[in-house]
């Protein structure tokens, strides 16, 4: 296979796949969504070897050259964000398949961990999930601002559907993700409206090359700016997060906190590391986006310390998290430097985790009939799968070693010495402290000897292992350094 095919045959994959499921019905669609996760997987590592091996790929869209057409890019850091959607989308289409249709014909009274697979819409999930991974990896490819635009609106609506799938409860949540959603689209749209107008080419390599700094490009670079923030959910245009990501089913919160919500981070590092990076004065931006990341650290860290509830606790961790790849922009001059590196190794390890952790939460919820942290006592006896799970998750999103997350904080501490930026050292560090406050609260739980009379529903054994088997990915990310930075380096664009 080609470079090109790989890179076609990665955005064509989960595409044809959510189509399948959607014509196969109820009945296939699980089948046709863990075979199209197992084909996404192939193809993102085979495009990965061409990107080592020949640096940049790029297909022009029906053969149609820029500015006439659109051009499809692979470079490291897109290829870095495949790997992580590719990877950590089929552990949760494996966790998926037993929480939506699983019926254990062992052991009937075994929990499968979700809701029962007679529900009618139930199904629905793979087509939309699978529609969600494709505008994932057509945005990681796009070359142009309003292909990005047409593929972050796909994304969101995929989103918001996959929140709705919890039913009447959830329906506040997903309409305020929908409308925050909107809203962050309209302000990025009108931001590209101005800079066509100025410059008639939404090409993003013709478009640095033509930029010439004005009102209009400095508009246009605020309005994409907080409409990405607002899609990102960034302190303080947070708000539609914890409720979407905390009463989703268990695998959308898993999708939505691990790969959804990187998008955003991944168009501003592109906006302000390779677009808007070259213009008089554009480092203030990113200085105040590491000011927001900042703030989302800290407010992010106080409220997950604050909540009584296992899956908004780790739904304000996820604010906070994501501070800390806002703190990497201001620090990094170029997508190769050491802070981007830091950021990009931060984003994976926190989806591995962050991904196990709501599994975990799942889990938790199937065996004790509810998530109110202060009573889930005994869990590490009756669940010692998905205790261990959480305490590798945990872990590794404070920072410890030998983990993924700890490798990444420590590259992020080091590119802020280099810089001397202390403010970014002191927040990392007290980020740090809260994440392991409210993580080791909750983990502590494990060890409290339950009531004699507490009810609990047994749990199949394969979505802990699930839920594990990524926990170990966080950690095992440790040695994902050194081939993260040459991947960076090797098909960083000119």
């Amino acid at each position: 296979m080609t470079g090109s095919a790989a890179l076609v045959t990665v955005l064509a994959v989960p595409l044809a796949g959510a189509a399948a499921a959607l014509l196969v019905g109820r009945r296939g669609a699980a089948v046709v969504g863990l075979l199209t996760s197992a084909l996404g997987v192939v193809a993102a590592f085979a495009l990965a070897a061409h990107v080592f091996a020949g640096g940049l790929q790029r297909v022009a869209v029906g053969g149609w050259a820029v500015p006439l057409g659109m051009e499809l890019r692979a470079d490291g850091l897109a290829t870095a964000m495949l790997l992580m959607t590719a990877v950590i989308g089929a552990g949760i289409s494996v966790y998926a398949w037993r929480y939506f249709g699983a019926d254990d014909h062992h052991d009937r009274h075994v929990h499968p961990v979700g809701p029962s697979g007679s529900g009618s819409t139930q199904w629905l999930f793979w087509p939309v999930w699978l529609l969600a991974w494709g505008a994932l990896n057509a945005l990681y490819l796009s070359g142009d601002l309003f292909n990005l635009y047409v593929t972050l609106e796909l994304l969101g609506l995929a989103a918001v559907a996959l929140v709705a799938l919890a039913g009447a409860g959830a329906a506040a949540a997903a309409l305020r993700y929908l409308l925050f959603a909107l809203l962050g689209s309209m302000l990025y749209i009108l931001g590209v409206e101005l800079l066509y107008a100025a410059h008639q080419t939404l090409d993003l390599l013709q478009l640095r090359e033509r930029l010439q700094p004005g009102v209009s490009v400095w508009l246009a670079a605020a309005l994409m700016s907080t409409g990405l923030l607002v899609k990102t959910a960034i302190f303080p245009l947070h708000v539609w997060l914890p409720p979407a990501h905390g009463s989703a089913p268990a695998p959308v919160s898993a999708a939505l906190s691990a790969l959804v919500v990187k998008a955003g981070f991944y168009l501003l590092a592109r906006l302000w590391l390779d677009l808007f990076g070259s213009l008089p004065g554009a480092s203030v931006a990113p200085l105040l986006l590491g000011a927001l990341g900042a703030g989302a650290v800290l407010w992010g860290g106080v409220q997950a310390l604050r909540q009584t509830r296992l899956k908004a606790m780790i739904a304000y961790s996820t604010v906070a998290q994501l501070g800390y790849l806002m703190i990497a922009l201001p620090l990094a001059g170029r997508v190769t430097d050491g802070a981007m590196h830091a950021a990009v190794l931060l984003a994976a390890s926190h989806a591995a985790a962050k991904a196990s952790m709501f599994m975990c939460a799942g889990s938790l919820l199937a065996a004790y009939g509810h998530d109110r942290i202060d009573a889930l006592t005994g869990f590490g006896t009756r669940l010692p799968i998905t205790a261990t799970a959480f305490a590798l998750a945990a872990i590794s999103l404070v920072g410890l070693p030998p983990t993924g997350g700890f490798v990444g904080k420590f590259a992020l501490v080091e590119a802020a010495v280099r810089a001397d930026a202390w403010w970014a050292v002191a927040v990392v560090l007290l980020g740090s402290l809260l994440a392991a406050a409210f993580l080791f609260h909750a983990l502590s739980r494990a060890f409290v000897e339950a009531p004699a009379d507490t009810a609990s529903a047994r749990v199949a054994r394969a979505p802990q292992l699930v839920a594990l088997a990524l926990a170990l990915l966080a950690v095992a990310l440790v040695a994902a350094g050194e081939p993260l930075r040459h991947l960076l380096a090797a098909g960083a664009a000119n």
